[in-house]
């Protein structure tokens, strides 16, 4: 709710003046539209791969590279403010500005770190809150190693229970003697005197 909130509320100005506001419709309808298909297909994969494994690294890497590319992009607003390092490279205009991050297809990938101007600052937080993350998800990936090691060793011991029920051999049942228990007390009586 507090999230859709705040979009009407920054989407305000742009419904005062007007013009501006003819854009917004397009951009919701874009954006449901990939939020929906790459949604589909992450629902598709959950359900069809035994394996998930490769989906939860899939997921991880993009989220990192998301976050990554979020706070890199924040430090370069806080650099804007109060002033730019040196650039390590600008290729903006290179190719015809095919390169260029603030036009398609490259603005697709902007979120996840990408700039075709990098400062120093830039350089030096993508690397290092990349490996940052890097080492956040190792360090998770251990400390839940005993956990998969003893969900292993369950299943296991499950498969090989019921493989051993599969082999165990089986002895008849002895018949019972179809008398009532009394008729059992007093034959056991007879034979102590």
């Amino acid at each position: 709710w507090r999230e859709v909130a705040e979009i009407g509320v920054f989407l305000i100005p742009f419904f005062l003046e007007g013009e501006k506001a003819k854009a917004i419709p397009l951009s919701g309808i874009a954006g449901i539209a990939v939020g929906g298909i790459l949604g589909g297909i992450i629902y598709i994969a959950n359900k069809r791969l035994e394996n998930k494994t490769w989906l939860a690294v899939f997921m991880a890497v993009l989220l990192l590279f998301l976050a990554t590319g979020l706070f890199t992009g924040g430090l370069h607003e806080f650099e804007e403010v109060w002033g730019m390092t040196q650039n390590v490279y600008n290729y903006r205009d290179a190719a015809g500005g095919f390169f260029n991050e603030k036009k398609l297809p490259m603005a697709l990938v902007k979120p996840f770190g990408y700039s075709a101007k990098r400062s120093v600052l830039q350089v030096a937080s993508f690397w290092s809150f990349l490996a940052f993350g890097c080492a956040l998800h190792f360090w998770k990936w251990l400390s839940t190693k005993k956990i998969r090691e003893a969900e292993e060793m369950a299943e296991a011991e499950k498969a090989a229970g019921v493989e051993g029920l599969d082999h165990q051999e089986t002895t008849p049942i002895e018949e019972k003697n179809s008398g009532t228990d009394e008729d059992a007390n007093s034959g056991a009586d007879e034979e102590n005197p």
